[in-house]
């Protein structure tokens, strides 16, 4: 399979998994079945975007702007799926929930950025 498409896979599926458990955290995030494919598909698809072009943009991060930058790409990716999104399909309502929400999402992507490492290439 094409690595490309397998690191798309991996978060796609981590997305489903951390937007699911959210919704079971978090009674002001609801995702309904009928949303939840969409949005998955639609999150993992903007967070990837969002990253690529950032990750273009600024050619060294410290480690401070990496988690802050992490944390503000996540936010915006779930904002852009909520206003996407059909209201009936998914809904983020709180400041204590967007927060929550947000936290929980990022920390997937990080675990999910450490089974996703490259292996480097042998050296000759």
């Amino acid at each position: 399979m094409n690595p490309l498409l397998k690191s798309i896979a991996l978060a796609a599926f981590v997305n489903a998994c951390m937007l699911a458990i959210a919704a079971f955290l978090f009674g002001n995030f609801t995702i309904k079945p009928a949303g939840f494919f969409i949005a998955v598909v639609l999150f993992t698809l903007l967070t990837v975007a969002l990253k690529e072009i950032v990750l273009g943009l600024v050619k060294s991060f410290v480690r401070a702007y990496t988690v802050v930058g992490g944390l503000i790409l996540t936010w915006i990716s779930l904002v852009l799926t909520d206003l996407i999104v059909p209201m009936d399909g998914l809904h983020i309502e709180g400041v204590r929930t967007w927060v929550g929400v947000t936290v929980l999402v990022w920390a997937g992507a990080i675990a999910y950025g450490e089974v996703d490492k490259k292996a480097p290439e042998p050296k000759r």
